[in-house]
């Protein structure tokens, strides 16, 4: 299982994509992720986020998850992210395995 979350916007703008990949985790920590995937409901068909709205200085998030089943990817800004999504979002970003860069805005 491979989860990527893009983040965009905020004051700068910058763009952060953070990558996470089950087969470079230890096995509790992939176990985790999965889990923390299942919650977020991005197994199978995600539920319909609420629309996105642009507001300034707010973060973006696509969050895209590449798995047996296939690619599921979900949208949402901010201030509409559930707090399973918020709690999957944490943990890709603090995993130690993790790959992330940072872009310019668009």
């Amino acid at each position: 299982m491979k989860v990527s979350i893009v983040r965009g916007g905020g004051i700068a703008g910058l763009v952060t994509v953070v990558t996470a990949d089950s087969a470079s985790l230890s096995r509790p920590e992939a176990a985790e992720l999965r889990a923390r995937v299942e919650r977020a409901g991005l197994t199978g068909e995600p539920p319909s986020p609420p629309p996105v709205t642009a507001r300034p200085d707010r973060f973006d998030y696509e969050l895209t998850v590449e798995d047996e089943s296939g690619v599921h990817t979900v949208r949402a800004s901010e201030g509409t992210l559930s707090a399973p999504l918020r709690s999957l979002i944490s943990y890709v970003t603090s995993l130690p395995g993790r790959q992330q860069r940072i872009g310019p805005p668009g």
